[in-house]
Formats: C-alpha cells, structure tokens, sequence
C-alpha cells in the first residue's frame, strides 16, 4: 500500500506527462486500455476509493457518446457498411471512438489525479529545483488557494440573490442568473487580490533570493529510477510507432 500524495512530484509529474504522451503517441487500444486501468488501479490502491473520479466519469461518459456519433457520421476508416445520400457509415467507426474515448479517458484522469495528490508547495518546490525563482514558483500555491475562496463567494452571491427572491437552487436557475452574478464576483475577486498583494508585501515577500518551506522534497533513488524507466518507456512506444 502506498500514497499518492507523498511521492515527490517530479515523479508524478513525469508519470502524467508519460500517460498523456503516450495515449497521444500510441494508436494501440490494447495498450491505451491498459494505461486507463492501472490509473485506475493506482487510485485504488492509494486511497481505496474511486469517489474522486466520479464527476469526471460522467463528463467522460457524455463526450464519450458525442465523439461516437461524431465518427459514425464523418468518420471514413474501413469499408463502408451503409450509405444513404450523404451519410455514410464506414466499420472503423468504433475502434476509432473507442480509441478516441481511451485517449480523453487517459489525460482527464492522469491530469486530475496529478492535481488532487500533488500539494501546491511540492509544486512551488520543484519549480524551484529547476531554478524558477521562488516569487514565480510561489504563484502555482497561491492560485490552488484562491480558487476554493472564489467558489465560496460565488455560492455567497447565490444565496444573497435566493435572499432577495431570485430563483437560484437548480443548474438551470444558476446558469440563467449567471449574467447577474459575473459582475460581484469580478468585484469580489479584485478586492480578494488586492488583499493578497498587499498581505504578501507587508510580509516582505520577495525581499531575500530564497525562502524556507516547512517540508522539503527530496527525490529518493528508488523514484529517481522509475523516473528513468518511464522515460526509456516513452522512448519504446514512440520508436516502435514510429517503425
């Protein structure tokens, strides 16, 4: 059993980029299905639990059936099957969506997964390690913080409109105030960001060329290999597409 979350982040990072580059190298659906299991796979073993990619299922369920009548209807790959004026349906329709769906499957999942167990601070750390300075690198935490605040006072602005009568409990409700809503929420954020500029100044942020953090990341060699295989992976998958 491990967790996700304390691995180092260049390693996370160099398994994502390996996912989606290798989803969009390979036009294997073998290989690709088995990539979108061990995502899978490594989800369970870490939290024990697919809760967080059930939002993103459905999104992927829904486009997943626009790009299978996408290619039904314009897709040309393998012999046709019927015809009838303009429309024409050929028999690689299927394994072209299953290809395509994979594929999409492969980099949502992957980017999200890097996302949700990747601290924001290992983020701004590595960064670092690559010579970005710190008052550049510290901007990736601070925008992972400021959007949960600007969530919460987008459901602020909905419950002062309920308040004053306005209809604002469904989707659709939300959607057709949402005209209504950009402009305090516009005012909100400016007002949020000049806070935050003023706090980091105050604190005398940016003054020395270095900063402290509470943890350290450090690559352990074992991680440092498997960064390595995945990179001699890459490079198989591409040089055996490529031949």
């Amino acid at each position: 059993m491990f967790k996700l979350k304390e691995l180092d982040p260049r390693l996370k990072l160099t398994w994502c980029l390996f996912l989606v580059l290798t989803a969009l190298v390979s036009r294997s659906i073998l290989l690709n299905g088995i990539l979108l299991g061990v995502i899978l796979i490594s989800e369970l073993l870490s939290e024990k639990s697919l809760k967080a990619f059930k939002m993103l299922s459905i999104v992927l369920l829904i486009i997943g059936t626009q790009v299978l009548i996408i290619n039904l209807i314009f897709g040309r790959e393998g012999e046709l099957l019927y015809a009838w004026g303009i429309l024409q349906i050929y028999s690689g329709f299927i394994a072209t969506s299953i290809l395509a769906f994979l594929r999409i499957g492969i980099i949502s999942f992957s980017a999200y997964q890097f996302g949700v167990h990747t601290d924001p601070m290992d983020m701004a750390q590595m960064l670092i390690h690559w010579r970005i300075p710190y008052r550049y690198a510290m901007l990736v935490p601070m925008v992972a913080r400021f959007f949960p605040v600007m969530i919460g006072e987008y459901q602020s602005i909905c419950n002062s409109q309920s308040a004053r009568g306005v209809p604002n409990d469904t989707v659709v409700e939300k959607i057709r105030n949402l005209p209504a809503s950009i402009l305090p929420l516009m005012y909100r954020a400016m007002r949020i960001s000049s806070d935050a500029a003023l706090s980091v100044e105050l604190r005398g942020y940016g003054r020395h060329a270095t900063r402290n953090f509470q943890k350290k990341i450090n690559l352990h060699p074992l991680e440092g290999m498997t960064i390595v295989c995945l990179m001699i992976g890459f490079g198989g998958v591409l040089i055996k597409t490529i031949l």
